[in-house]
């Protein structure tokens, strides 16, 4: 079970904020401006004076980034949905629970759950945060923190600033993570790209082939496989680093103290 349906664009006539609705849509309220209009016709509205404002809304906004053309456009805080005025891509601003297995783009700047035995399969899954119980297969881009908390292998790639490997996680990820801050406390296996630190806690195992600007294996961790550090790359705050700069042959493990 998911969330989310499709829906048709209406334009507002007072402000001109675009925003999803259901096709038979006969009258609503904006979400940006607050006023009430009525749906005439298919892509046209006319506005009513006899409607007060919504008032739940007010001038807040948020900005919203497009991963497909790159801009960034603004709405109210109440929006659930967005239009990106460039590329005409939908986006999504609510939260999406996959509880059954589905083939399906997602794009959605709330947070993604994959639950237990569930698979989501694509090539285009965006999203805001996202904690994976069940498998994802495709690819999958995070503007927040991955948790992986499943047990088993998913062809995926995954891209994130943070991505967390959760205690009793056991999996595998047969294309690379690209991450600034990789968090190891259960079982994983695969290819990791690290911009920034890897950290195996005491109980995790991260046997893979590694590369990162340092790394830290608790006492009670466990690091196995290919390994090399580069500690002149790009740090995680540089506006300018690149995810394709070279990394040294050179190999270091930092262990701290038991936690």
């Amino acid at each position: 079970m998911l969330t989310g349906h499709a829906k048709k664009p209406f334009q507002c006539p007072s402000c001109a904020f675009v925003q999803l609705e259901p096709p038979h849509l006969i009258s609503t309220y904006c979400r940006a401006c607050g006023d009430y209009y009525e749906v005439k016709r298919p892509g046209a509205a006319t506005v009513s004076r006899f409607f007060p404002p919504a008032p739940i809304l007010n001038g807040r906004r948020r900005d919203v980034f497009c991963h497909r053309c790159g801009t960034t456009h603004g709405v109210s805080e109440h929006a659930r949905t967005t239009i990106c005025g460039t590329c005409s891509a939908a986006i999504d601003l609510e939260d999406f629970s996959f509880l059954e297995s589905a083939s399906r783009p997602v794009d959605t700047r709330g947070s993604l759950l994959v639950g237990p035995g569930a698979i989501v399969s694509h090539s285009w899954l965006v999203c805001g945060s996202a904690r994976i119980e069940g498998r994802v297969t495709g690819s999958l881009k995070c503007e927040g923190e991955v948790v992986l908390a499943t047990r088993g292998s998913m062809v995926c790639q995954i891209s994130a600033p943070n991505v967390v490997i959760e205690k009793g996680a056991c999996v595998h990820v047969t294309l690379p993570v690209e991450t600034d801050s990789f968090l190891v406390r259960g079982q994983f296996s695969g290819i990791v790209r690290c911009r920034g630190m890897v950290k195996v806690f005491r109980g995790g195992v991260l046997d893979a082939d590694v590369k990162a600007r340092s790394v830290v294996v608790e006492k009670g961790g466990r690091l196995d496989g290919n390994l090399c550090v580069d500690t002149a790359q790009a740090s995680v705050a540089d506006p300018q680093r690149s995810a394709q700069r070279a990394f040294s042959p050179l190999m270091v493990v930092e262990p701290s103290a038991a936690g």
